[in-house]
């Protein structure tokens, strides 16, 4: 392995260690979240509060953010001030923009239009969190383009601190004030504690010595063509979140407590996804750019689509196993307190099958950003539109056959992830001649990763059932998961990259 690539596992092993941690936090919050909440009516105004604003703002700032990185390191190639300047100029247009854009949303949520159009039952509850929470904009938008920039220079561990303190100060608060907190402090505590994730900026800051400077300049033509970027990327990004959404809309005719439910499946499947594909990506990223830029078009492909499917074989079992014991891991995280035994099997129903969706999410997410070094956007655009489409379609079909089963809500948002990744990998190794699509080693990964998911599913429910305790669930599980990997890794032995791990293996223990 050159020296290079060595750099480039340590930065994304190193990435990857400090995103558990946060997502390790940010699950801690949710898990008391839930303990202190449970699922109810204002629960669910809440969380439909905080999916159209702060999840929106999240993810449309860090395509914007996506979208600033190849601009400031190209500019990084050229000097330090031109990367700078580069920077200042797309901060400066866009915070005016989230101010301007802020200021609708509070006033529009004054006078109560969100929830008329969402049918959203406590109007009261929701018209609060709806205001405070959109103050939160210009603070999100700020630290994401932020990050940009100092990921451009190689700070690339940074968006998993974001987090820390955030998630470490709203957990502190929920135990220090357990049975005290209502919904509205919580929602407001959410806002002012945005701030904490700006503040984990400032040291990169005083490292590098870029401190932004006002360079407003709304006619410049080069913004509005990153703008145009940042939508697109903003629609790639936000595909899942707006997945999600679709599902809690149709959820919002089910019982009460079943938004609450899709949301909690999202706070455990969110981290899960995105921990490994993020810190794969973001080190990635600004390196798709450059290798773009060296090899041909052919040699760059080939490595992505390489890449891919090493990727692919070590996603596709875990997705089975946790699709499997999906119930279990929400009873064991979440139940208690206000969260009832029926609420886990609810929320656990939905976290397995977006589970089973896991595998396309990665395949989007990466591929997207390979597509992006390339600079093109329409064929991801087009994939993520018709992924939507079939979502909407799917829990229309749905609310119409199964109104009784909401959970098979979230089959739509896992079939269009898993379609659309197969569709976008085929298309982008096609676009290349001489690019070799490693169909026989993904098929035979396939097969093995659903014989596991359907015998670790039996397992655990002929040795265990719904009412075990928490410590059997835990045990139980983790010696099947265990059990079922090292057999997958040793059916899946002659493939790559797993052979390559038994060789290093082998050699070393000869040595």
């Amino acid at each position: 392995m050159s020296a290079e690539n060595n750099k480039i596992v340590r930065a994304i092993t190193g990435v990857t260690f400090v995103m558990v941690f946060s997502k390790l936090l940010a699950m801690l919050r949710s898990i008391l979240q839930a303990q202190e909440f449970g699922a109810g009516v204002d629960v669910d105004a809440f969380i439909q509060a905080s999916n159209y604003t702060v999840a929106l703002f999240t993810t449309v700032a860090y395509a914007l953010c996506v979208a600033a990185i190849p601009r400031i390191s190209g500019m990084l190639m050229q000097s330090r001030d031109a990367a700078k300047r580069t920077a200042d100029r797309l901060i400066s247009n866009t915070m005016l923009l989230s101010v301007l854009v802020m200021i609708v949303l509070i006033v529009l949520g004054l006078a109560g239009i969100p929830e008329m159009l969402l049918g959203i039952d406590q109007e009261s509850v929701f018209k609060f969190c709806f205001v405070a929470l959109s103050a939160t904009l210009p603070v999100v938008v700020l630290t994401y383009l932020l990050l940009a920039m100092f990921q451009s220079l190689g700070h690339f561990a940074l968006q998993g601190t974001l987090g820390l303190l955030y998630n470490l100060v709203l957990s502190a608060a929920l135990v220090l004030l357990a049975g005290k907190m209502s919904i509205r402090l919580f929602a407001l505590l959410t806002a002012v504690c945005w701030l904490l994730q700006l503040s984990m900026i400032f040291p990169a800051m005083r490292k590098e010595g870029y401190y932004p400077r006002l360079r407003l300049n709304l006619r410049d033509r080069e913004y509005w063509d990153f703008l145009r970027t940042g939508v697109i990327t903003a629609f790639n990004s936000a595909l899942f979140l707006l997945c999600y959404l679709v599902n809690t809309l149709f959820a919002a005719s089910a019982p009460a407590g079943t938004v609450s439910a899709f949301f909690y499946a999202d706070k455990l499947y969110e981290p899960l996804t995105s921990t490994l594909a993020y810190s794969v990506s973001i080190v990635l990223f600004p390196k798709f750019s450059q290798q773009y830029q060296k090899v041909s078009q052919e040699e760059y492909q080939q490595s992505v689509v390489y890449m891919m499917k090493n990727t692919l074989l070590l996603v596709l079992p875990v997705s089975m196993l946790f699709s499997a014991f999906g119930t279990p891991v929400i009873r064991v995280l979440f139940e208690g307190g206000s969260f009832t035994m029926q609420d886990s099997l609810l929320c656990g129903g939905i976290f397995s099958i977006y589970a089973m969706g896991m595998a396309g999410f990665f395949m989007l997410d990466i591929l997207n950003k390979a597509y992006y070094a390339m600079g093109k956007t329409m064929v991801p655009l087009c994939v993520s539109g018709g992924i939507l489409a079939f979502c909407v379609l799917f829990n229309t079909w749905c609310v119409t056959r199964f109104p009784e089963k909401p959970m098979l809500l979230a089959l739509g948002t896992s079939l269009g992830f898993l379609l659309g990744g197969i569709v976008l990998y085929i298309r982008f190794a096609r676009g290349g001649q001489g690019v070799k699509m490693p169909v026989k080693q993904l098929l035979w990964g396939t097969v093995l990763s659903v014989l596991l998911g359907v015998a670790a599913f039996w397992s655990y429910h002929f040795f265990l059932g719904n009412t075990a305790s928490k410590l059997t669930m835990v045990v139980v599980c983790l010696c099947i998961g265990v059990v079922g990997m090292l057999l997958y890794l040793l059916l899946m032995g002659t493939m790559v990259p797993t052979r390559e791990i038994l060789e290093k293996l082998r050699n070393r223990k000869e040595r």
